[in-house]
């Protein structure tokens, strides 16, 4: 008996979580366990961006589907980083990010920024000296702001 006789859906989705549909708070932020355990800033990245998850699900839905991709961008890029890729476009490409997601949802940026800044953190030296710069020229924006 064929599946057009049968009645039976032709298609089925199994995770619609990751489905053009499904929720945009669940970010591919993904960290594979192999790599976490043999790198101590591939597991702390791994523990900020679920945190940052989190804190994606609680927003608004207009705001999250704004924020959601440029956070996803972030992890990727800050993943590559990680693990040795630390082009100047990468770099550049980092930094923007962080500036927009500190200007979408301050309380997101101020996260995952100080997060990469924190020497003890076991991340890169690359991705503490980006979120530093992000930091510094955010800071001074604020200060100008202010005066």
């Amino acid at each position: 008996m064929s599946d057009e006789t049968s009645g039976a859906p032709k298609y089925r989705v199994e995770h619609a979580i990751q489905s053009a549909i499904g929720d945009y708070a669940n970010v591919n932020n993904y960290f594979p366990p192999q790599q976490t355990a043999a790198d101590p800033g591939a597991a702390e990245l791994r523990r900020l961006f679920a945190e940052v998850n989190k804190q994606l699900a609680a927003l608004e839905a207009a705001d999250r589907d704004a924020v959601a991709p440029t956070v996803e961008q972030t992890a990727q890029a800050a993943a590559a980083i990680q693990q040795g890729d630390a082009s100047p476009e990468k770099q550049n490409f980092l930094v923007k990010r962080l500036k927009s997601i500190s200007s979408m949802a301050p309380d997101i940026g101020k996260v995952i920024i100080a997060t990469l800044a924190n020497p003890s953190a076991g991340i890169a030296l690359a991705l503490q000296q980006i979120a530093q710069k992000a930091q510094d020229e955010l800071g001074g924006k604020k200060q100008d702001a202010a005066s």
